[in-house]
C-alpha cells in the first residue's frame, strides 16, 4: 500500500514538474517576445501609451516604456531558473492581471486606440486581448494550483491524518 502511494505521489510530482516547465516555456516566449517588440518599437510604444485615456499612462508613458519591458525580461529570467520559477509564475500572473485591468479600462473607454503591446500581439482587438491574457493567466497559475492541490492531498493521506 505504501509503495502505491509513493508511486502515485512520484507520478503526480512529475506531472507538476512537466506542467510547470511548459507553463514557464510559454510565458518565457510571451514575455520575451513582448518585451523585445516593445523595445524595438519603442517610439510607437510610448506614443500609444500617451494616447491612452488614463491620465497616469499619459504622464508616465516614458517611464513605463522602460519599466514594462524590463519587468517582462526580469520575469523571463525568473522563469529560467529553478529557484525563482515559482516566483516567476506568480509575477507573471500579477503582471498579466495588471494588463487585464488596463485592457478593461481601454474597453470601458469606448475608444478604438491601438494596442501598445508590439509585434503580432498588437493585431488583436481589445476583447481578443482579454481572452488571450486570461488564457495566459491560467497558464501562469495552473502549476501553482496543481502543486497546492497535491500538497492538500498529501496532508489528507499522511499518517497523522489517518
Amino acid at each position: 500500500m505504501k509503495l502505491q502511494i509513493i508511486e502515485r505521489e512520484l507520478k503526480q510530482a512529475r506531472i507538476a514538474d512537466i506542467l510547470t516547465f511548459f507553463s514557464a516555456v510559454l510565458l518565457i516566449l510571451l514575455f520575451g517576445y513582448a518585451a523585445a517588440s516593445k523595445l524595438t518599437e519603442y517610439q510607437r510604444f510610448v506614443m500609444t501609451m500617451k494616447a491612452a485615456p488614463m491620465p497616469f499612462m499619459k504622464n508616465a508613458a516614458t517611464l513605463l516604456a522602460v519599466l514594462v519591458p524590463l519587468t517582462e525580461f526580469t520575469i523571463v529570467g525568473m522563469l529560467l531558473t529553478d529557484i525563482w520559477r515559482k516566483r516567476g509564475l506568480i509575477a507573471s500572473f500579477f503582471l498579466l492581471l495588471l494588463f487585464q485591468i488596463y485592457i478593461a479600462g481601454m474597453l470601458l473607454s469606448g475608444l478604438e486606440l491601438p494596442c501598445s503591446c508590439g509585434g503580432v500581439i498588437s493585431k488583436l482587438n481589445w476583447k481578443e486581448h482579454l481572452v488571450f491574457n486570461a488564457a495566459f493567466m491560467l497558464i501562469a497559475i495552473a502549476p501553482l494550483c496543481y502543486r497546492r492541490y497535491l500538497k492538500t492531498l498529501s496532508k489528507e493521506y499522511s499518517p497523522r491524518s489517518i
